[in-house]
């Protein structure tokens, strides 16, 4: 490369026709301008493009080119946002039509056929069906688009067991048909969106084998053999492979299916650096299609002595290689990052044989296209964004570090090998951070040493199984040999994850990056990394990648988040509590932890990935209202999880296995144990009281533990918020008459859920005298038994001029004082 050369941008003419569709495709998401508004862009642009050719034939030396070069940019555009804005249009006749049905609706019947391969968990089995009718009463109504149904024993009563499915099965479900569940809280994943992008407008959960009917199969001839060959692997796996940990990590290289994979085991991978091994991608299709095209090579030199042309040889170990190829696709399930290196390999196999060179760039370009063309919402998913930010920062930063790395490092075979395995896993890690960090706040460089060993120990367990599964047709002596040795293998490369958690831990870098500016630097750094030869250009992408970073420090200044202010968030935890409140002086105070059972614990799913994306290391206190499970739920699992300075408590003692255990870890853990009652005040930060109302000794003596609450106000400057834990009408007349005036509040906890046993109404007038606009925030799940919260209270805090938010329906609610008023984060 010539110091200062320009770069050739028209030598890559699908990287930017991609890059620009996909930037047709973020806009149409964010802006929504219709189908409409992009079809009248490609007019435009053909429009704009036939003047251009005309003007070019007229003139010698015109702008023409460069005109061109604009409208593929518009054309781009407006097809990536018109292909979005098709995809998110919803028929008439679609299934998620059905989903706004009231909550006491009968039970809907739907009717249609198993689309994918069911996964099976430990408590659930999980498939997508492609809807054909809802049967609603008498009347059958034909119905299209897919839904994801999830099978799910009742932890109530005895079910009957769930039939065994397949694809292709037709079945009638009867369940709980809704739209999918949307981001809840500000740590969750958007579970809603994700389905959204891949089609999916509607969920079904039904909880009883009686509820699900096989009514046949019927499934295309390529489905059928696909899920032979998947349910035949299953069962070699299963024949042939002794350990469980083995076949489950198995079952993820071969078949793409990582269900079976423990929690532990996966959290190890990503800690590593070495999550890449379980998905099927590039290197899986790289190690399947080389194998393959190496071993033909002989078989047909032999054929090429009997008078076949070169390229008739060629073309044909091309094309038998990209069929095992698309077969390996469709057996792994066809994720985006295989189906990425699938076509890449097509569009480089196809070029050798035709003898044009083909630019990796390129080849990159067109397979996003593909994809993008194919599913739009691709873009939005991280698979999507880990895979090509891989793949671009290798093609683009290897002949860099090649270039900085000294011949004597890379001669020999040995060491050459060594020097590219590192080097690509460098320049993939590099490439890869800025996704990493944003999504999930952790980037782990501890790959570069152990990809030297984990992808070899790798590609030899992917063979072995491939070898078993051959064998097994032949010799089940032989398949069991080359099951025990992919058996090892795995077992080795499991070693290798422990050992590099346990010695590479260090070097990671554990923060979330989710400031666009600061994402936008990352990459123009990386760019300047990409044309440091060229020195003008090198110093270009350093400086807007330093503006960048200046942008981020002066918004941050703008927007105040520098001053000292009180954060509380209210989480949805369904029918319980969870409040956590930042002090100005940054310490951290938990009020109540949510509720555990069947269905999961809330101090696991809800309030420690909460701590870990906004960098909170340590709880400085922990207060249970009452002992109720929905309360001290989440408490045991916090206890194991973070530290805990100390946990505040009114008391009060109940008979339960939950209290048990809590007070076993508060013992075993050593964690300081405090009991306050009314009167009593907590100090965690100078500038904010936090004053204990009650119980008092006359509640505390009460047999009705939700009267004996600790009842906490919250004053910071001219603000104050009330917590009343689950205090009933008795514990609220004694509020009253003690407090009165004193419990006006900006931002009340609705008591009890929004039971008709709280929230009477001197206490509402009281709490709601002088505040210009109170918030009432009532947490209440939308899956309980207790139809809350009742109308009535939901009235009555309407009527006395309260701002009531309902968790049940606006999901986690994140607010912020200044010391001067109150004002709603966004997280959304």
């Amino acid at each position: 490369m010539r110091p200062d050369s320009s770069v050739r941008w028209h030598a890559y003419p699908m990287l930017l026709f991609a890059a620009a569709v996909a930037g047709g495709i973020f806009v149409e998401a964010r802006a929504a301008l219709g189908g409409w508004g992009w079809m009248a862009g490609l007019a435009g642009a053909l429009v704009l493009g036939l003047g251009a050719l005309a003007w070019k034939r007229r003139r010698l030396v015109s702008a023409a080119p460069l005109v061109l070069l604009g409208v593929a940019f518009l054309a781009g555009i407006s097809l990536g946002g018109l292909r979005y804005a098709t995809d998110q249009t919803v028929p008439p006749d679609h299934v998620v039509h059905w989903t706004a049905l009231p909550d006491d609706a009968p039970a809907l019947v739907v009717l249609g056929r198993v689309a994918t391969d069911p996964a099976v968990r430990p408590q659930s089995t999980r498939f997508t069906l492609a809807a054909e009718a809802i049967v609603a009463g008498t009347d059958t109504v034909g119905v299209t688009g897919r839904v994801q149904v999830t099978l799910r024993p009742s932890p109530w009563g005895t079910p009957a067991p769930f039939p065994r499915l397949a694809p292709g099965d037709r079945v009638a479900l009867t369940g709980d048909l809704r739209r999918p569940r949307g981001r809840r809280n500000p740590a969750e994943m958007d579970y809603g969106a994700y389905l959204e992008r891949r089609g999916i407008r509607a969920t079904l959960t039904a909880y009883d084998g009686d509820d699900v009917q096989v009514l046949g199969r019927e499934r295309s001839r390529v489905a059928g053999v696909v899920a032979e060959a998947r349910s035949a692997v299953r069962d070699q796996l299963r024949r042939h492979v002794p350990s469980p940990e083995a076949r489950a990590v198995l079952a993820a290289l071969v078949l793409g299916d990582r269900s079976g994979i423990d929690a532990v085991t996966r959290d190890r991978f990503a800690r590593t650096g070495l999550m890449h091994l379980l998905a099927v991608s590039g290197l899986h299709v790289l190690l399947v299609g080389m194998v393959v095209y190496r071993l033909l090579q002989p078989l047909l030199l032999r054929l090429s002595r009997r008078r076949l042309r070169w390229r008739t040889v060629e073309g044909l170990r091309v094309t038998l290689t990209l069929a095992l190829l698309l077969g390996y696709l469709l057996l792994s399930g066809v994720s985006t990052s295989a189906t990425r290196a699938v076509v890449m390999a097509g569009l480089l196999l196809g070029g050798a044989v035709l003898h044009r060179a083909a630019s990796p760039l390129n080849t990159l370009g067109a397979a996003a296209l593909v994809l993008l063309l194919g599913r739009p919402g691709a873009l939005f998913e991280v698979g999507f964004q880990l895979s090509f930010a891989a793949v671009a920062a290798i093609i683009v930063l290897l002949p860099r570090l090649e270039d900085l790395t000294p011949r004597t490092w890379t001669a020999g075979w040995g060491r050459r090998h060594a020097w590219e395995l590192t080097a690509v896993s460098f320049a993939a890690t590099l490439g890869t951070a800025p996704v990493l960090l944003y999504h999930f706040g952790y980037a782990s460089a501890a790959g570069l040493v152990l990809n030297l060993a984990a992808i070899p120990a790798t590609g030899l367990a992917l063979g072995s199984a491939f070898a078993m599964l051959g064998a097994s047709a032949v010799s089940s002596t032989l398949a069991a040999g080359y099951g025990a040795a992919s058996d090892g293998l795995v077992h080795i490369l499991l070693g290798i994850t422990k050992t590099g958690e346990a010695a590479l831990g260090w070097a990671a870098v554990e923060t979330f990056v989710q400031d666009p500016w600061l994402v936008a630097a990352m990459v123009a750094g990386l760019v300047a990394c990409a044309q440091w030869p060229r020195p003008r250009l090198r110093w270009r992408w350093l400086l807007l990648s330093l503006a960048l970073v200046t942008g981020s420090v002066w918004t941050a200044v703008v927007q105040g988040t520098h001053r000292p202010q009180l954060d509380v968030v209210f989480f949805d935890v369904g029918h319980g509590d969870a409040a956590l409140l930042r002090l100005p002086n940054g310490r951290h105070l938990l009020i109540d932890a949510g509720a555990r059972g069947p269905t999961g614990d809330h101090g696991t799913h809800t309030i420690l990935p909460h701590l870990e994306r906004y960098g909170i290391d340590r709880l400085d206190a922990v207060l249970v209202s009452h002992p109720h499970g929905d309360h001290l739920g989440g408490v045991p699992a916090l206890l194991r999880g973070v530290p805990v300075d100390q946990l505040i408590t009114s008391g009060a003692t109940v008979d339960s296995e939950l209290f048990a255990e809590t007070r076993h870890l508060i013992d075993s853990t050593s964690v300081p144990h405090r009991t306050v009652q009314r009167g009593d005040t907590l100090h965690l930060d100078p500038s904010v009281r936090l004053q204990v109302l009650a119980p008092g000794p006359d509640m505390r003596a009460s047999d009705n533990a939700n009267d004996a609450s600790i009842v906490l106000r919250v004053v910071y400057g001219q603000t104050t918020l009330l917590f009343t834990g689950d205090a009933e009408r008795d514990a609220e007349a004694a509020l009253v008459r003690r407090y009165g005036s004193l419990l006006d509040s900006d931002v009340v906890k609705v008591g009890h859920h929004g039971s008709s046993t709280s929230s009477t109404a001197p206490f509402v007038a009281a709490a709601t005298r002088d505040s210009a606009r109170t918030v009432a925030v009532i947490g209440a799940g939308t899956h309980g038994f207790f139809d809350l919260p009742r109308p009535e209270v939901v009235r009555r805090w309407d009527e006395a001029g309260a701002v009531v938010w309902t968790t049940k329906h606006g999901g986690a609610l994140w607010l912020r004082s200044d010391g001067a008023g109150i004002e709603r984060v966004r997280w959304r």
